[in-house]
């Protein structure tokens, strides 16, 4: 409860900046207007292996969102095609797949700041119930508009080991998206630590139209993580205009 605490403390500071919801893997720091609907999807593609998660989002209005991922599925490849799945916990890894809920909250003070507060809670997906756990990761985003199409994210994160394995359960999170025409940004994210979700994700984003967004980045893994290096892909399909509201 003190971690929660410190969360909510820290980031009681922040207005809505519109792109897309999230970057690679933190949350953008934007809301699903109401009414509408976003939806992502991610691949990552290493040397063996290649991992899936699915991002949908519904705005509720007045600064709230909700939503569900999917994170966790995916194949091995290499050396045979098997499906990626964990119920063990004992093996100390992310247990796979993993189905979340979503909630979120942002609070506007200036202009230029935004601040969310949100967390993805939920349980692992297995046929045997007496392995089933609680997942969560709690976070909270401070945003800087430096201007329109430009800003920068940082904030704390709690999570579990259930979520993110063996490592740190407490850490940071930054990311950026900077406009370089109207058609391509640069951006990317960093989470802090030595778990498993502990990268750094450079890349660039491509506007298709006014309703969909193609990814393409590198992930770096921190030092000391169990991650290897990989081709990350996304897709974002907004249920709106998200150039014209």
């Amino acid at each position: 409860m003190k971690k929660i605490a410190f969360i909510f403390l820290i980031i009681f500071i922040s207005t809505k900046i519109q792109a897309q919801q999230n970057l690679f893997n933190i949350p953008s720091g934007d809301i699903t207007p109401k009414g509408k609907f976003f939806y992502q999807h991610q691949i990552n593609t290493y040397h063996n292996k290649f991992e899936s998660k699915g991002h949908f989002v519904y705005g509720l209005g007045k600064g709230w969102d909700v939503g569900a991922n999917l994170v966790g599925t995916g194949a091995y490849f290499n050396p045979e095609w098997k499906a990626i799945y964990n119920s063990d916990f004992s093996e100390v890894k992310a247990l796979s797949p993993t189905l979340m809920a979503t909630l979120q909250k942002q609070f506007s003070i200036h202009e230029k700041w935004a601040v969310n507060i949100g967390t993805q809670s939920g349980v692992n997906l297995t046929a045997h119930s007496e392995k089933v756990q609680p997942a969560y990761f709690h976070y909270g985003l401070v945003s800087y508009q430096v201007k329109p199409g430009r800003k920068v994210l940082v904030g704390p994160y709690v999570t579990n080991n259930q979520y993110v394995g063996r490592g740190n359960t407490v850490g940071i999170q930054m990311g950026y998206e900077w406009k370089v025409t109207d058609k391509f940004y640069l951006m990317g994210d960093f989470i802090s630590g030595n778990n498993e979700s502990a990268v750094l994700v450079p890349g660039i984003m491509y506007n298709v139209s006014n309703r969909v967004q193609l990814c393409l980045g590198y992930m770096l893994p921190n030092p000391n993580t169990p991650k290897n290096q990989a081709v990350v892909f996304e897709f974002n399909w907004y249920g709106w205009n998200y150039k014209g509201h």
